[in-house]
């Protein structure tokens, strides 16, 4: 949100081809001089740094409109009479402990993490609350398998012919 950097990037991009511009017009001032070529670099210059604010003031127009809207729905919101739920209360709390940190300032609150312990059982409650569905039946007799079966009366031959033998 603070974008105070940005305008003083800007402002130093600016400094910095005032610079070359008065350099350049010392430059022309020599004798024997094409004025041509340094016209074309005066131009080339402040054609850049048109471009370069341009595009920085469009990106920022649009920034500034999406911040402006999105603080109007929060200064609406807490000047309404309306009690404010938990969730925005902690998103709130976690807001003003995220602003206490960047300034460096020991936090009020201390947030719990939640340990991996309840996170498993939470995992095995809903795991639980899966399979408390009950299954339709079907009313089909199940089908036995031919492979298990030859399997086993294979088994009993050669377990017969190790007795036999």
């Amino acid at each position: 949100m603070q974008k105070a950097h940005l305008y003083e990037a800007l402002y130093l991009v600016n400094h910095g081809i005032d610079e070359a511009v008065r350099g350049v017009q010392r430059l022309k001032k020599a004798p024997h001089a094409f004025q041509e070529v340094y016209y074309k670099s005066v131009a080339g210059l402040e054609r850049r740094r048109s471009l370069i604010n341009g595009q920085f003031m469009h990106e920022m127009a649009g920034q500034e409109e999406d911040n402006a809207m999105y603080f109007a729905e929060e200064y609406n919101r807490w000047l309404s009479d309306d009690p404010l739920d938990d969730d925005e209360i902690y998103s709130l709390v976690r807001f003003l402990e995220a602003e206490r940190k960047k300034m460096g300032e020991p936090p009020l609150v201390q947030f719990l993490k939640r340990k991996k312990e309840d996170k498993e059982e939470d995992v095995v409650l809903k795991k639980a609350l899966k399979d408390t569905t009950p299954k339709p039946k079907s009313r089909l007799p199940k089908a036995k398998r031919k492979d298990k079966a030859k399997g086993k009366v294979a088994q009993a031959h050669v377990a017969s012919d190790a007795l036999a033998a």
